[in-house]
């Protein structure tokens, strides 16, 4: 962290009453300019870097620092360049009748939502709302495939066990099974204006949305359906 009066750096650590402030000025505390907001100005110009939601913090400066109040709004950039890092440094300035200058740190701790359970939970447990919430985590500490979304995750089954606070991914959670090989389903089909509905047998265990084989009850045709519901499947007509 370093600060520059006109064209002279000098670390922040040293006292600039000398360089910043003429020996006539009082030495009130509203003449110098408030640490807050240096730090302030800094970490908006970080955030106006960076894309995205993220938790930003400027270092404060030492608080040895005097530096002339300035008569003008702070002036404040960052090079971020539309990357996320760790830490970028923010150049804040006075452009008024005293000027100075210095950069200063900011720590970006980058989060994204995360969908996690309330509660352990045992194996076979479909989520209910109240089994999920969001929480913020950094992006390196989510697995692959985490859910941003509750409801991507309300009416799944859990594949195995999962503790409080875990973080719900798609390869845990599976849609339930809604309809069972050897189930009595109605098959159900439509083009244009037309819709067939005949009753049938299911081969195979299907979740919503799966495609199974079912056996038509009138014709004994094996056929391929959607499952839409607990009742019955679709056949879709090309």
């Amino acid at each position: 962290m370093t600060c520059a009066t006109t064209n002279h750096w000098l670390p922040v650590g040293l006292l600039l009453v000398a360089a910043v402030l003429p020996a006539s000025a009082a030495l009130s505390a509203a003449t110098w300019q408030s640490h807050d907001s240096i730090r302030e100005a800094a970490e908006a110009a970080v955030r106006r870097a960076i894309p995205g939601p993220a938790e930003l913090t400027a270092d404060r400066p030492d608080p040895r620092l005097r530096l002339v109040r300035c008569d003008r709004p702070l002036t404040a950039v960052a090079q971020g360049n539309g990357v996320r890092s760790a830490r970028l440094t923010a150049q804040v300035q006075c452009e008024g009748a005293q000027p100075w200058r210095l950069y200063l740190p900011v720590r970006v701790a980058s989060t994204r939502p995360v969908v996690v359970t309330t509660r352990a939970l045992a194996r076979d447990t479909v989520l209910a709302p109240g089994d999920v919430r969001l929480a913020k985590l950094a992006p390196g500490a989510a697995h692959a495939g985490t859910l941003a979304d509750p409801a991507n995750a309300i009416g799944r089954r859990l594949r195995r066990p999962v503790d409080e606070g875990q973080t719900i991914t798609t390869g845990l959670i599976t849609a339930p099974t809604l309809v069972r090989r050897g189930q009595q389903v109605s098959i159900e089909a439509s083009t244009g204006s037309l819709q067939v509905r005949m009753a049938g047998t299911a081969l195979k265990d299907g979740a919503l949305g799966d495609i199974i084989e079912v056996e038509s009850a009138s014709s004994g045709r094996t056929v391929e359906a959607v499952v839409r519901s607990e009742k019955s499947v679709e056949v879709l007509l090309r």
